[in-house]
Parts: C-alpha cells; structure tokens; sequence
C-alpha cells in the first residue's frame, strides 16, 4: 500500500479532495513519477471542541433530505439514525511517522507507447517489485482509466481476457492510444465490460481524475463557541429556549436579562421562585418580623421578579412568530445565535473604521463607503475575522448528484459509522440587508400584497416579520424551493439574497486576486444576511478580503452592481435562465445550494416583452 502525507495540501483540500474512495494524484521520487491512486483508508482521531451533536443533527437532515426526494434506496452506508451514539466525527490525524491519508496506485495496469505491449498487476507489492522494467527500451505508463458506476462502485481498469480458451491476456496487446484491445494470437477485438459487478448498471469508463468519478457532500457551520447556550437550548422544553433567543433579538428583552438567563442555565420556574419566598418568609419570622411586615416585604419582591418579565416575553414571542414546528424555531434560534457570533467577532472592523483606515491610505482622501453601503441596500457591512468555522464531508455519490446516484457513507474507522470535520477561524465580509428596503422591493413587484405588510413598522417589528415569513425548513440543500402561497415570500427573499452573494463573492475574487473557490458564502436568510469568507479549501490567504473590505470596498460594490447587468449568454440567460455559467454560477466548493435559486434580474431588474411586465430591481436607482 502506498502512503502518501497528502495532509501537507491542506486540511480543507483533503475534506474535499481526499476523501475514502476518491482518486488523487500519487508522486514520488520527489515529484518525477506520477500515478493515478486510490484513497483507501484515512487514519483518524476523534474530533474534540466542536458541537457534535449538532452537526450530526443537521448531516441527519441532509441524507433524509436527499432520501426523500431520490428514494428510500438511494442512500448507502449510513446508520438508521445519525447521531451521537450512531456516528463518530473524526479528523485526519497529523502525524510525523504515520500518513494521514493512505492511497494505493490503481489501476496496475501499465502499456508500452512504442509496441502497445500490457501488464496488469495484481498487488501493490508485485508493482513496486517490477515497476522499473521496461518494454522497448522505455518505462511503461500507467492507464490512467477507471470504471465507474452511479451506485457508487469504482475500481480501475483491467486488461481483459481473450475468450479463445487457452489465450487468456498473455497475447493481449493496446490498439491505438484508448482502451481498444486485440489478442495477437487470434486478432480477436477485446473489451472491458460495461456493467457494475454490485448493481449490474451500467458503467463509465472514465480518466481517473475526472471530477465526476467523485462528488464529496459537504456542510459548512459557524460554531457557536459559547457552549452554555447549546446547553440552555437542549436543557428547556417547548422550544422555551429557542424563543428566549428570539425574544433577545427583537429587544423583548435586555441583553443583561439574556446574559443572567444563560448564565443560569435555565429559565426560573415560577413554583421555584414561590418556594424561594416562601424560604425568605421562614426566615423573616424566624428575625421576629410579624406577618403585616413580612408580607408587604415579599409582595415588593413578586412585583420586580424578573422571571415574569421573561415569561411574558416568550408569549410575546408565541403571538408574534407562527411557526409550525419546533425543528423550525431551532433552526431560527441558532440563526440568531450564528448571526450574534459574526456581529461579536474576536476581531472586526466596521465601515467607519475602514473609511478612517482609507484615508490614511489614500492620502488624506476619505471615501464613502456607508453612502454606497446603503445605496445598495444593506445596513450594515463588517469586516469578521477570527470566526470560528467547521467544515464536515459526510459522503459522496459518482456521476453526478441526484436522481439515480447513490448516496454513499464512508468506510468504517471505527466502532461507528463516522464523517469527517475539521475546525478553524477565518475572516469574512457580513453584509446585512436593509429590511424595510427588501419589503419595499416585494410589494413594488406585488410578490406581496399590502394585507402582507408589517402591522408593527419599528425596527423590531420588521424584524419579527422576517422571522415570521422565512420559513428555514423550506429551504433545502437539493431542490429548489417550492413555490407555493406558503413559500412565496421564502422564495423570493432567498433568492434575492442568495443571488446578491453570488454577485459579492464574483466581484471580491477579482478585487482580491483569489480563485472564487476559495471564497464561500454563509447566508442567514431570517436575519436577513450573507457572510463571504475564505474558505480555505483552495488555499487560505488571510488578509484578502480585509484589504478589499479596507482599501476597496466603493469598488467592490459598484462593480458587483454593474457586472450583474450583463451575461455573455444573453438575451437568453436574462430572459429565461435568469442565471448561469457566464454569470452568477459559482463552483460547488463555493455555494451552498448548489446554484439554486439564483435570478439576476431580482438584482439588475428586467422587462418581459411578451408580457409587457416590468420587474424591478434590487439595485436599480
């Protein structure tokens, strides 16, 4: 077996390109011989300091997600149920004397270029044993082919036999530069089978590097690093929990109230804080106090009982926000609770500081970058760095994704079934939308109608709002969302934000110098907001986006609106694709949603002709 520290790529290269069953590249002799290989096993360790259960929880979600829209067969490997006591998460282990990642050279199948002569190999071992003989004079090369299957099975080539007993492959030759092989002793043409050993589909015979020949499905997650408040979400009841963190955010309650509730761990029952009196009461009476006294004294402290405060807070939450399901307030809630943790970053930088920082730069001349800010509809840009980030791969299908392809878990480790995650910080751009604009923008395109506006118009208000009519749980990694009456206004605030990304992270790459893959997009469609940050998969380069954020962000923003306007596909694209390739599609490292729910036109606005409708733009003037 060949062990190759591929780890020395990058961690977040190989949660993504390095995964249990996916073919790399093998060099060695310090780069001068190049194989095709195969990753068969990784060594790992268990990954600590992360909210596991959490993850677990929303990997459970997308295999069910894809299990339900593809079939109940089309997933392989997987517990009956995802979770702790189920499922491992590990990570590579870095090791100086053990290789995190071991591969073996497939396929062992090697052809003279002079004579078209075949050798298969039948082990690891007979191959390094043998693999300087030549033929002609030169090295044989590797055939750098494989097989294929949507079920999920791959192995690589092999050299066939020849069906005229007695010939087998001793005369079996290459024809030509493909897989084109002929028996010398018979001139019999000879071919590889086209049918899966597993399923008996058909399958692909494919170069080993092909991209399709491995698809890793992958989740990104801010964690939340203040572990007390996934421990007051899992310890309170009736989603009480979740609807403390809502009533937070709307200013329902003060943040001091949030802080002490947390700090507690729990929400005060009040037959505890009766039975906390009723204690204070013994006491007064044991001070010799009589009971006029004691109960004026305990009447002043049930009247400044903060707990009623929260009480009525989460039945202001209860009215306010109708949600159908617990798993869609704690989705909400830790929404929240992702945003908070961007907004208090260990380190960020707001526009105003990045305006002084500019000057600095420029001479003396200051720029503008609130008033652009807001000329495009947000209300709040910040520079977040240090953010805390888990990036996890959870299985991975051949092909393509979707109907038909088998979703496969990886090999076992251990004593469970695992996935893969690493943790780490890095730096990004929060863009926060301007609410009441987005509101404007539904009602001027009547994707709502006025009986759908807000009843209370304060910021809060608006906010509830928000709350009340993104649906989370209608957002689904594999399907665009449905679009329906309950959906509606899901649907279009999504794409509005999800196509404003797009657009941010196409004009950052630029600006900034690095591939788009190695940008990605993290969305908060409740709030609503999307964070751009470095991904790292490609290669991590701090300090990009805090030069564009601090030096170039008018420019930024200002080409992002102009370059929407135009796609090279067009009139096609605008008029009935809405998005594409040549515009706002993004490489799957990068989005989230598998560049669904995209429209340029939500952005640069469009007139159907046909219909002689205008639709106006986000970024219109």
């Amino acid at each position: 077996m060949a062990e190759d520290k591929v780890m020395r790529r990058g961690l977040q290269q190989a949660l993504y390109k390095y995964l249990p069953g996916s073919w790399v590249d093998y060099t060695q002799d310090g780069g001068s011989v190049n194989y095709s290989a195969y990753v068969d096993h990784w060594n790992s360790v268990q990954l600590i300091g992360i909210n596991n259960k959490r993850l677990l929880r929303i990997v459970s979600q997308h295999v069910n997600e894809y299990k339900s829209i593809y079939g109940e067969d089309s997933i392989i490997g997987f517990p009956s149920e995802i979770n702790e006591e189920h499922m491992d998460v590990l990570t590579p282990k870095v090791s100086d004397t053990i290789a995190a990642i071991h591969t073996v050279v497939k396929p062992l199948v090697f052809v003279c270029k002079k004579c078209g002569s075949v050798r298969q190999y039948y082990s690891y071992e007979e191959f390094r044993r043998r693999e300087h003989e030549r033929c002609c004079g030169e090295k044989m090369t590797q055939l750098k082919m494989v097989r294929v299957c949507k079920c999920g099975y791959s192995d690589g080539i092999f050299v066939p036999k020849c069906k005229t007993p007695g010939h087998g492959t001793k005369y079996v030759v290459r024809k030509g530069s493909g897989l084109d092989f002929i028996c010398t002793k018979c001139n019999q043409r000879i071919s590889l089978p086209h049918y899966c050993s597993e399923c008996k589909g058909e399958l692909k015979i494919k170069p080993a590097l092909d991209s399709a020949n491995y698809i890793p499905f992958t989740i990104t997650l801010i964690d939340l690093l203040d572990k007390r408040r996934d421990i007051f979400l899992e310890k309170e009841k009736d989603s009480r929990g979740e609807k403390v963190v809502i009533a937070q955010y709307l200013n329902l309650i003060s943040k001091q109230e949030y802080e002490n509730i947390i700090s507690k761990g729990e929400i005060t029952q009040s037959d505890d804080f009766e039975k906390a009196i009723q204690a204070k009461a013994d006491s007064y009476r044991a001070m010799g106090l009589d009971e006029v006294t004691i109960n004026t004294v305990l009447d002043a402290e049930r009247r400044l009982n903060p707990n009623n405060k929260i009480l009525e807070a989460i039945d202001n939450v209860s009215i306010n926000i109708s949600v159908a399901t617990s798993d869609e307030l704690k989705l909400m809630a830790e929404e929240i609770l992702e945003y908070d943790e961007l907004t208090n970053a260990k380190i960020k930088l707001s526009l105003e500081e990045a305006e002084k920082q500019a000057e600095i730069v420029n001479d003396g001349l200051r720029p503008d970058y609130i008033s652009i800010c807001k000329k495009l509809g947000f209300i709040k840009a910040q520079l977040c760095s240090a953010v805390p980030i888990v990036f996890s791969s959870y299985g991975y299908t051949r092909l393509e994704r979707g109907e038909g392809a088998k979703l496969r878990g990886f090999p076992q480790e251990m004593d469970k079934r695992n996935i893969y995650a690493s943790r780490l910080e890095t730096e990004g751009v929060l863009f926060e939308l301007d609410r009441q604009k987005i509101i404007n923008w539904l009602l001027v395109n009547r994707f709502i109608s006025k009986e759908d506006l807000p009843v209370d118009e304060s910021d809060d208000g608006i906010k509830a709002w928000f709350l009340d009519n993104i649906h989370p749980n209608q957002i689904l990694a594999f399907s665009e969302i449905s679009e329906n009456e309950n959906n509606n206004i899901t649907k279009r605030v999504y794409t509005l934000i999800h196509s404003i990304s797009h657009a941010l992270i196409n004009e950052a790459a630029e600006i900034c110098g690095l591939d788009k893959s190695s940008l990605s997009e993290y969305i908060l469609p409740n709030i609503p907001a999307v964070f751009i940050y470095c991904a790292n998969s490609q290669g991590f380069n701090m300090g990009a986006l805090y030069s564009a954020f601090q030096t170039q962000f008018d420019k930024w923003l200002k080409m992002a609106k102009e370059h929407v306007k135009k796609c090279i596909f067009d009139p096609v694209c605008i008029s009935k694709e809405k998005a594409c390739a040549g515009c706002l599609y993004l490489n799957e490292v990068s989005c989230k949603h598998f560049n669904k729910d995209l429209d340029r036109s939500y952005l640069c606005g469009y007139f159907d002709n046909q219909t002689k409708s205008k639709l106006k733009g986000y970024w219109e003037n």
